[in-house]
């Protein structure tokens, strides 16, 4: 093929899909590669928060920024995403963790946040229907924080992309993004190249493939984490609300979305390669996953099992839900709000979560190789990001400012020096 893209983005999660859009806006030829469908991976089997409450501080402005996008993006797009800004509620279960979201609430207070801290009689009027004997000593609450329906917003970005010019391979590998004296020129698949002056790797937790040939050291792991939807509600849930172990929410129609925070490690033929990695984050948060060595067979685990019943796209992977987790996050609900338990389950799903071992993402340009830019490792929180990060990608391709500093962020941070 002698055509080529002013940028080929690969990966179709809300990042690749949102900066396909504002790259097309902004008048650029794009060409994206979705090996499945958009939004068929995490970016649409997330638990759908969009907060910038308890974010590391090194991406924190992200979040920020990402904030004020979400309140035009239903405007811009001209498609409802489920989007409320009803913000977001972390329940404290001890004096020491109340002073944990002190402190980073002083932290952030330079970066404009609207976070405070609740008392135990504000956290009540806020969740009337929490129950009075579980122990809450208060919360930290961001009302700027919300929340949106994620295969929806990552479909709507993909789509309006295509009306604004974009093009899409959808249903195929990249095998490998070339370079041509040292600087990135294209990407293979299915043996044919695809030329750019600039990719994108927005690969989720196939990026470490695609960027070892390169010489880009990315120790990046995957967790499955899984997600309930139940009957709707008759009564209204005032806000998003992390427990101690579930965040949950309620959707437009009523029914309260579930996850338990972290899931399965799914062990795979590869996984020493980065243990040592991960030793001091697993010493830190033993429970934050479960090994799972049953994890090869997950095909086999997963065959005849019924599609969920919600808006949720297919996936190559096969990622089947964990039914502990699905009880574990029932449980945990009824536990703390008993006055809204009693509805049943009707959908679950899982998807793979991209994990770096310090939890926050690789994002900007390559230096070692010109015209390559990375975002992936979200580590579980990348959804609520997608609209400031797609578009803090199509600065670094007009070669503009990125408007937030992503220097600690380095995709180049593991490798060696």
């Amino acid at each position: 093929m002698k055509r080529t893209w002013d940028v080929i983005i690969v990966g179709g999660g809300i990042m690749g899909c949102a900066a396909a859009y504002y790259a097309a806006r902004a008048g650029l030829s794009v060409l994206l590669f979705e090996r499945d469908t958009p939004g068929s991976a995490q970016s649409g089997r997330n638990l759908g928060f969009v907060r910038q409450q308890g974010r590391d501080l090194r991406e924190l402005p992200l979040a920020i920024g990402a904030a004020q996008l979400w309140q035009e993006i239903e405007r811009d797009l001209g498609r409802k995403l489920g989007w409320a800004q009803c913000g977001y509620l972390a329940l404290a279960m001890s004096e020491k963790e109340l002073e944990r979201q002190e402190a980073w609430r002083k932290e952030a207070l330079s970066h404009g946040l609207d976070t405070r801290i609740l008392s135990a009689t504000d956290v009540r009027s806020h969740l009337p229907d929490l129950a009075p004997d579980v122990g809450v000593k208060g919360a930290m609450f961001t009302v700027s924080d919300g929340q949106a329906e994620p295969n929806r917003a990552t479909r709507a970005y993909f789509d309006v992309a295509l009306e604004q010019g974009a093009e899409a391979v959808l249903g195929h590998r990249v095998a490998r993004i070339e370079t041509a004296a040292g600087r990135a020129n294209g990407v293979w698949s299915n043996g044919k190249f695809y030329g750019a002056s600039t990719i994108i790797c927005t690969a989720g937790a196939g990026s470490a493939r695609l960027l070892r040939p390169l010489g880009i050291l990315l120790p990046q792991e995957i967790i499955r984490a899984t997600v309930a939807r139940t009957e709707p509600l008759s009564a209204a849930f005032p806000c998003c609300v992390s427990c101690p172990m579930t965040g949950m929410r309620q959707a437009r129609d009523g029914a309260m979305i579930l996850s338990v925070a972290g899931g399965e490690y799914d062990v795979r033929l590869n996984s020493l390669r980065f243990a040592g990695w991960y030793r001091k984050a697993r010493q830190e948060n033993p429970n934050a996953s479960r090994i799972n060595f049953l994890a090869p067979f997950r095909r086999i685990l997963s065959h005849g099992a019924p599609p969920p019943i919600a808006d949720i796209s297919p996936s190559s992977d096969c990622v089947p839900p964990e039914p502990k987790r699905i009880h574990q996050a029932y449980d945990e609900f009824a536990k703390f709000f008993p006055a809204l338990a009693g509805i049943e389950i009707t959908a679950s799903w899982a998807g793979y979560i991209d994990t770096l071992p310090d939890m926050v993402p690789a994002l900007g340009e390559v230096q070692k190789v010109p015209g390559l830019i990375v975002a992936t490792g979200f580590s579980g929180h990348g959804f609520g990001l997608g609209p400031m990060v797609g578009n803090l990608l199509t600065r670094l391709v007009k070669n503009e400012a990125p408007g937030v500093d992503v220097g600690p962020l380095s995709p180049e941070r593991f490798s060696p020096k």
